[in-house]
């Protein structure tokens, strides 16, 4: 599956149609700046800051952050599901999700790895806003920050207080699965954090813990997002979506370039994983 988009209207496009991840056409425009006449879209940054410090009417937000409905968490309000539930971006990830359901999780493939090509393509944007909208839909989801060199979620679901995380799991030799994912963060939605920075996170990611973690996670949730590395920095991407089987691929729009994109999608059919579609971001 794929999304095209028409104008103002987002359409379904089988991604057997068309060559690999050649067609990535669809999206979402968070936070352009209205004092900007050039139309132009921002320079490269990291994903953490793709979007960061506007608020849903383009102005800079000094906070880069919602008011928390919960005590325990921060949430960031370049999650435009809960900040702007009625602009373009929100309706483009309830769209994504609705397709997703129809044609992922009606088929009982309950995990979905979010590869990107590069760093700026906004891949954990992605992954997070994803997670809100499945959660709010009424899916329980889990949100998993595998990104164990470069975590990321934690800049838009902020816990206020330390918690363990992906890394802690994988290192412990325990048989306990359960003790590092953070429940109801919101209603039908938990998060599993990357833990500490892991200075041998592609080593974790490749070993038969992580793998043993993802089936016990798919098993126990109806949707399992895996916010992954990108793909130019080294193999943990496509170990994490080998694991999963399943995968969309994230880019975006004038920054990541269409070669980049089909070599991702080619290197992850070359491991036996499911392109399931693309999804193309634009951050202004």
């Amino acid at each position: 599956m794929m999304l095209a988009k028409d104008g103002s209207t987002l359409t379904a496009v089988d991604a057997e149609q068309s060559e690999g991840a050649a067609g990535v056409t669809a999206g979402e425009r968070p936070y352009r700046d209205e004092n900007d006449s050039s139309g132009a879209v921002s320079s490269r940054r990291s994903d953490a800051h793709a979007g960061e410090n506007r608020s849903v009417t383009g102005e800079p937000d000094p906070t880069g952050a919602v008011i928390p409905d919960r005590t325990d968490y921060t949430f960031s309000r370049r999650l435009v599901c809960l900040s702007a539930p009625d602009s373009a971006a929100a309706a483009s990830y309830r769209s994504l999700q609705t397709h997703l359901s129809a044609r992922h999780l009606r088929d009982g493939r309950r995990g979905l790895a979010l590869i990107a090509p590069d760093s700026e393509a906004g891949c954990t944007t992605v992954a997070a806003n994803l997670a809100i909208a499945s959660a709010q839909a009424g899916i329980s989801t889990l949100l998993i920050d595998a990104n164990l060199g470069r975590p990321e979620v934690h800049h838009f679901i902020l816990p206020n207080g330390s918690t363990a995380g992906l890394a802690q799991m994988l290192s412990n030799t325990g048989n306990d699965q359960e003790d590092a994912i953070c429940r109801n963060v919101r209603p039908k939605l938990s998060v599993l954090f990357a833990g500490d920075s892991a200075f041998n996170a592609q080593e974790l990611v490749a070993g038969p813990k992580f793998k043993e973690v993802i089936s016990h996670c798919v098993r126990s949730f109806d949707f399992t997002i895996i916010d992954s590395p990108c793909v130019s920095a080294g193999p943990g991407a496509r170990q994490v979506a080998a694991s999963v089987r399943y995968a969309l691929l994230i880019a975006r729009k004038d920054v990541t370039s269409l070669r980049c994109a089909q070599r991702s999608g080619a290197e992850l059919a070359a491991d036996r994983v499911k392109l399931v579609g693309s999804f193309l971001t634009e951050f202004g």
